[in-house]
């Protein structure tokens, strides 16, 4: 039987927002069904759609992880920032739960609500600019759209995700978003000038560091729980033409860990990757390193790695800026095949335990990692980042000057019961290790959190400033119920 909830856990936990009474389960496709749902009388007029039937209520109810399907009541194709207003202050005298879906990245059910409403962002999409000011964009464009906005202007945000054609900007702001330029500038939240945002009761609201300035600092990297991003002006920088990659292999994993802290901290190179790669149960260690310029500077790759302790280095490529960014496009962010489920694990561990809790990864045999393979070879991103430039309250790193980001894309197959119990249990096994290594989660990855969890994920001063904003903002708690900040989550499967 391919089951992932129980009867009696779904109905203990699921969330009945609106009057939506969830009186059954579908256990042939694992969705909830709603046989009482709200009315939806006295709509306001929208510039956009809200959608009512089955096949759009149910193609919006699943995310990355194929884990989780709660079927909303309804879904807005909004129009324009106004609907969202609309709708949101409609929530509000209907009692109804509100979610914000982009592309739907994260893994453990945080964009979607049973029986409530979940906005489509997609469809608000523009890319304004760029000018003087930055570039203002829409929560639904992709990092991609941004490129291709402001490549023939050579100016640049400071921070590109991994995945550019894969990531809403709406999306990466609500939960952080890091880029490899993060050593260096920090995360995507803390480049953004601007924002106009829709507060959970209603209100339209600029703000900035300067204006309503804890509002702003409890959206950004706050997946929405006191409003819904629907604009933001990003910071802009000059953008260098063209880059100069090269990979750097080691067999040592403490000479791979220590070139890794030592290049992000004296800044010699502008890009930082890296990743563990396992191959006939032995593993190596690549360090993927560029350099920007625009000719007729040309970088000198041989002093850059002067000192660099590797054991073999690939010739030095050369390919335009917009190239390198799109490099990894579809490498571990694409969509989820209906016979795959995924369990993604991210965190950010301090440097100084950081080869105590790699150490545990390694030894994970490989039908437990469920990593990625490409010719028989696993693989999973680990490099250094500086955590100086982490300057947003709700993006939290590790108290270390340096630390690790490790990511986990995990899979396993839809019809094995066994390995998804195995798999979620490994989790909260690494969950743990890391929170005791001094180690911070990055939300969208991070399993399913109780309120307690969540609690000492921010540490009580944070936490404080973001429960006051919760209030004031979104006083009905009708924003963004799956993250399980303010009440018990509304799904059961996973740490």
């Amino acid at each position: 039987m391919n089951r992932r909830v129980s009867r009696r856990e779904f109905v203990t936990l699921a969330a009945t927002a609106g009057g939506a009474a969830i009186i059954g389960f579908d256990r042939s496709t694992d969705t909830q069904i709603g046989t009482q749902s709200p009315s939806f009388q006295g709509l306001p007029n929208l510039d956009g759609k809200l959608l009512l039937d089955d096949e759009s209520r149910r193609a919006i109810a699943v995310d990355n992880s194929n884990l989780f399907h709660q079927i909303p009541a309804a879904v807005l194709k909004p129009g324009s920032a106004q609907d969202v207003v609309r709708i949101v202050q409609y929530a509000n005298r209907h009692s109804l739960k509100v979610a914000v879906k982009g592309d739907g990245h994260s893994q453990y059910g945080q964009t979607q609500v049973a029986g409530g409403i979940v906005i489509d962002s997609r469809t608000l999409n523009t890319v304004h600019g760029p000018t003087a000011l930055g570039v203002d964009v829409q929560p639904g464009a992709y990092w991609g759209d941004i490129v291709g906005a402001t490549r023939g202007h050579a100016v640049t945000p400071p921070v590109y995700p991994a995945t550019c054609m894969a990531l809403t900007v709406g999306g990466t702001l609500s939960v952080g978003g890091i880029g490899n330029t993060s050593h260096r500038y920090g995360a995507q939240v803390d480049n953004v000038l601007e924002l106009d945002v829709v507060t959970g009761d209603g209100r339209l609201v600029t703000c900035s560091p300067d204006r309503e300035t804890e509002l702003f600092n409890m959206v950004l990297a706050g997946l929405g729980q006191c409003a819904i991003i629907v604009r933001a002006r990003l910071r802009l920088m000059p953008a260098p033409s063209d880059v100069m990659i090269q990979q750097l292999t080691y067999t040592d994993l403490d000479t791979y860990l220590g070139d890794q802290l030592r290049v992000a901290r004296d800044g010699r190179y502008d890009h930082i990757r890296g990743g563990a790669h396992r191959k006939d149960g032995r593993w190596t260690f690549t360090a993927d390193l560029g350099k920007y310029f625009t000719p007729p500077e040309v970088p000198d790759m041989a002093a850059l790695r002067s000192g660099l302790r590797f054991e073999s280095a690939t010739t030095p490529v050369q390919m335009s800026y917009a190239e390198n960014l799109f490099r990894f496009e579809g490498e571990t962010v694409g969509p989820t095949p209906s016979a795959t489920r995924r369990a993604f694990f991210t965190v950010w561990i301090p440097a100084s335990t950081s080869k105590e809790f790699v150490s545990n990864i390694l030894a994970l045999p490989p039908e437990l990692a469920g990593l990625p393979r490409v010719a028989g070879v696993e693989r999973f991103p680990l490099y250094a980042l500086n955590t100086g430039p982490f300057g947003r309250p709700l993006f939290k790193m590790p108290h270390e000057e340096q630390a690790f980001a490790i990511w986990l894309f995990r899979s396993f197959p839809a019809n094995n019961e066994a390995a998804l119990s195995a798999m979620l249990q490994s989790n909260r096994d690494l969950f743990a290790k890391m929170t005791a290594l001094g180690g911070k989660r990055y939300t969208p990855y991070s399993g399913i959190m109780s309120a307690e969890d969540w609690v000492t994920h921010f540490g009580p001063e944070v936490w404080r400033r973001l429960s006051t904003a919760k209030r004031e903002y979104d006083p009905n708690q009708v924003l963004s119920p799956g993250a399980g900040m303010f009440g018990r989550p509304t799904r059961s499967v996973g740490p």
